[in-house]
């Protein structure tokens, strides 16, 4: 679709891009098409903007300007045309975008030197021009947070911002949205000063009566550029009082040339592919400059919110210190029953020390075992109930009262001393009456498991007792087993030491996951991502500046999770110290590769919290945390160990529990695992940002 202009006195179409005096142009846009399929946002636009003026553009909602500017300056690439700009890099173009995209928490002087740092400004520049644009736009104090301040005066910075670095080109838009009539005023009469001195401004406004005081106006419709020319030419032409009606005539005009050819235009834009101009600002694959600004702005950011420092600093120590306090520990105070029928067929109503001291094997009748078995169990924590039948005992196993039930037959103790003295010879009834019967609740199974355990080994323990009382070598009544020193660990190691490891590399992987997606999701669903990029902001910056940061933060947690873990509970540590803290600072490297990529494929934090947690949840089965890869599926025993923190879990096992260094295999494993994934990874993001063009800008 061509742009219209009428001729007033003959209402003849004439072309908008007449040579308006001898003015240099400074952007000029020719043929432009931008598609968002199956939407057409800009039709063949052509667009003249000259050095030294002030350029109008005025147009309904959605009619494609702050597309059109996003084209302008970089933000979006056009999908056919061409677009000059007579500017060589980021510092000759000043951009305020429609949204505020400020950094919340940034006061208004961190906010002025971050972009200032950005636009390779020095700290007295900025610190002066922060005066000078204070008084212009009648700013609050500069160390009021952006936050603090009402739309209107946020709405004042942002055009702050663009303004700061004194640019010779200005694209504005909607900059005077909410502001008070006298302050929009004074804004307009420093613009056309500007534009004296030989700046070249673009603006989008909806108020009409203001946009007459620019040098030209650009009408936009439905993509196209419907006429540009001076205000009162512009209403000459079209034999108009108004620019509004002007406007309306020209729209009208609109309609009627376009009707039918609308589709077959629109289908010729989608089906066909053209070469696309824009400008190249030079902005380079690296900045130093750059990346300490953007340092400058986390660390900024981090301490204007101490409390979520705080909190993002201790958060390992509260992760491990509950873990130690709930994980691997024995139950204690657990309720266990018992039916002692020999107690009351020796006519007592209750055990009695006198029941239980001696050998039972030379006073069997006088003596109760079932009584010392009892008084045994009360020294393993657990708390005894006392019932009279078998059916009201598993009642209460059943109900939940009791997790166990012991049954002493009424002859317990004189059949035993028989089973002893007579060894092989012994009865089928004295075997059948020295023996106890068990009910246990194995429906939680790790509790279950724990009371058989208590009732076995409390047995054997229990039996050792009793022989030795008796001048007989207590080894008569063990199992024929002897388990001598460990090779690794210790006889009473438990699940917590097993588990360590397995928590440690998760609390390194996913902190510095969720902190990196986290910003910047903020970053780039608040537009403050869109606003950096358009400014220079380039991608190996953001990864640079992040990476710095995220590892000061990650190795401060590092540390104080392994104090917690290794010094303050004690657990096993027999490893070196470089290569465990080596191992746990890389995968907090891993972790954070792994937030860019969730930030580069999430368009919100919902999908951002469903990817994070189902990842998570993935990761702690399959690591080995709650159960041994050994004991898990075949497709899991077998591909399981390739899981992005499965072989770092062993890795840090096989340090802190055995000692090993990187020369062992489960060792340079988990390090070679790390690699391989956070390579993986990157290349998987650098895919995207070619597919995507921009995965940091949100595009509407």
């Amino acid at each position: 679709m061509e742009d219209i202009v009428l001729d007033s006195g003959t209402n003849e179409v004439i072309s908008p891009n007449q040579v308006q005096g001898e003015k240099e142009i400074a952007i000029e846009v020719k043929n432009a098409v931008k598609l968002y399929p199956p939407n057409i946002i800009l039709r063949e636009l052509n667009m003249t903007v000259r050095k030294g003026e002030i350029y109008g553009l005025l147009g309904p909602s959605g009619c494609g300007k702050t597309t059109l500017l996003n084209s302008i300056v970089g933000r979006c690439q056009i999908d056919s045309g061409e677009i000059h700009m007579k500017a060589s890099k980021r510092e000759d173009v000043g951009y305020m975008p429609q949204d505020l995209n400020l950094h919340q928490f940034l006061s208004i002087l961190q906010t002025f030197k971050f972009y200032g740092k950005m636009l390779n400004m020095t700290d007295d520049k900025i610190i002066e021009r922060a005066k000078e644009l204070s008084i212009l736009l009648e700013l609050p104090p500069n160390d009021r947070l952006v936050d603090s301040l009402s739309g209107g005066q946020q709405r004042r910075v942002s055009l702050g911002v663009a303004l700061l670095h004194n640019p010779k080109i200005l694209i504005l838009d909607e900059p005077t949205v909410g502001l008070d009539p006298v302050l929009s005023a004074s804004i307009w009469q420093h613009l056309i000063s500007f534009a004296q001195n030989g700046k070249t401004i673009i603006i989008t406004t909806h108020y009409i009566e203001e946009a007459k005081q620019a040098h030209t106006i650009g009408l936009m419709r439905e993509g196209v550029i419907l006429a540009e020319d001076s205000p009162d030419v512009l209403m000459a032409r079209c034999n108009a009082n108004t620019l509004e009606e002007a406007f309306l005539i020209l729209s009208r005009k609109q309609e009627m040339s376009t009707n039918i050819l609308v589709e077959d235009k629109n289908k010729k834009y989608v089906n066909e592919k053209k070469i696309a101009v824009q400008p190249n600002l030079n902005d380079g694959f690296y900045r130093n400059n750059r990346m300490l600004c953007l340092m400058y702005k986390n660390l900024s950011l981090l301490w204007q919110q101490k409390t979520f420092l705080g909190f993002i600093i201790l958060l390992p120590l509260i992760q491990t210190y509950f873990f130690n306090l709930c994980i691997g520990h024995d139950p204690k105070g657990l309720k266990i029953g018992i039916i002692n029928n020999e107690l009351a067929l020796k006519g007592f109503s209750k055990c009695s020390p006198e029941l239980f001291n001696g050998c039972f094997l030379n006073n069997p009748d006088n003596l109760t075992v079932s009584c010392a078995f009892e008084e045994h169990l009360k020294k393993r924590s657990l708390q005894i109930e006392y019932y009279h039948e078998v059916d009201i005992g598993t009642e209460a196993v059943k109900s939940n009262k009791i997790w166990t039930l012991l049954n002493f037959p009424s002859d317990y103790t004189q059949a035993l001393s028989r089973r002893v003295i007579n060894g092989t010879r012994t009865l089928t009834i004295d075997v059948e009456q020295s023996t106890i019967d068990v009910w246990v609740d194995l429906a939680d199974l790790i509790i279950g498991n724990l009371m058989r355990a208590n009732v076995l080994l409390g047995t054997q323990d229990f039996m050792h007792d009793l022989l030795r009382r008796c001048n007989v070598n207590e080894k008569v009544g063990s199992i024929p087993l002897r388990f001598n020193k460990p090779v690794y660990g210790s006889m009473d190691s438990s699940f917590i030491h097993y588990s360590s490891a397995a928590v440690l590399c998760l609390c390194c992987f996913f902190l510095p996951t969720l902190l990196t997606a986290g910003l910047l999701l903020t970053e780039k669903k608040e537009g403050m991502m869109e606003r950096m990029m358009v400014s220079g902001i380039q991608f190996s910056e953001i990864l640079v500046s992040t990476a710095i940061m995220q590892m000061i933060i990650h190795t401060i947690q590092t540390l104080i999770a392994m104090y917690v873990m290794y010094i303050y509970f004690d657990n096993p540590y027999l490893g070196g110290h470089f290569v465990t803290i080596s191992l746990l600072l890389l995968i907090g490297m891993e972790g954070m590769i792994y937030g860019f990529l969730i930030g580069a494929i999430s368009k919100d934090f919902i999908l951002a919290a469903y990817v994070g947690t189902g990842t998570n949840l993935a990761l702690v089965f399959t690591c080995g945390m709650v159960w041994p890869l050994e004991g898990a599926h075949y497709f899991l025993k077998t591909y399981g160990p390739i899981f992005p923190v499965t072989a770092p879990v062993r890795a840090l096992l096989a340090i802190t529990g055995k000692g090993w260094s990187i020369d062992a295999k489960p060792v340079y494993n988990g390090f070679l695992s790390i690699f391989c994934w956070s390579t993986f990874m990157i290349m998987v993001i650098c895919i995207i940002c070619k597919i995507k063009k921009d995965p940091w800008v949100v595009r509407h």
